[in-house]
């Protein structure tokens, strides 16, 4: 890899699904909040989940039934694009500040502290899960991991540059203290 990419952090944002047509293009499945990142003439990543392992650029890219369809420069052959099934798509991470408010990624959510709006320690992000309505924290408290979720009225503060989020759990999101339904 060329010295550049070294230093930048590379992060997933689809999944290369099937060829499409007879000229090289390929559908690829998207796995980012910010699929306007990948334009015409972009530089790309494609690899395996641990790491890109080529570079290319977009030639041109569309929606297409929730995907993108992408057609590559360089690339018109429909058997060489057909090895790629299955990799994955990495473009360089943004810089924080770059990012919508009240967005993060994973990696920086993980390890945080978590606290009561009081400043009690109530456990550890250990993991964010996407969901399928809703984004969740993966707290660890004691010795059990509880999904809370990421939504502001809950996850009141995130800061990063301290280590920690603020969460203001209802009673038995975080302790055994469930109300019990009637």
């Amino acid at each position: 890899m060329p010295g550049a990419d070294e230093e930048n952090s590379w992060l997933i944002v689809g999944q290369v699904g099937k060829p499409h047509g007879v000229h090289g293009d390929v559908l690829v499945g998207i796995i980012t909040d910010f699929p306007e990142r990948l334009a015409d003439g972009v530089r790309f990543g494609v690899g395996d989940a641990s790491a890109q392992l080529e570079f290319h650029h977009v030639h041109r890219v569309r929606f297409h039934k929730g995907n993108w369809l992408l057609s590559v420069k360089g690339m018109r052959d429909r058997e060489a694009i057909e090895a790629w099934r299955g990799r994955f798509l990495f473009l360089p991470e943004q810089a924080l500040e770059d990012l919508p408010e009240g967005y993060y990624y994973e990696h920086h959510l993980v390890g945080l502290e978590c606290r009561s709006p009081e400043g009690d320690v109530l456990g550890e992000v250990t993991g964010f899960d996407p969901g399928e309505g809703q984004s969740r924290l993966v707290v660890r408290t004691g010795n059990r991991e509880r999904l809370v979720p990421y939504v502001p009225e809950i996850v009141s503060e995130v800061n990063i540059a301290d280590g920690f989020v603020i969460i203001d759990a209802p009673k038995g999101l975080l302790d055994d203290d469930a109300i019990e339904a009637r």
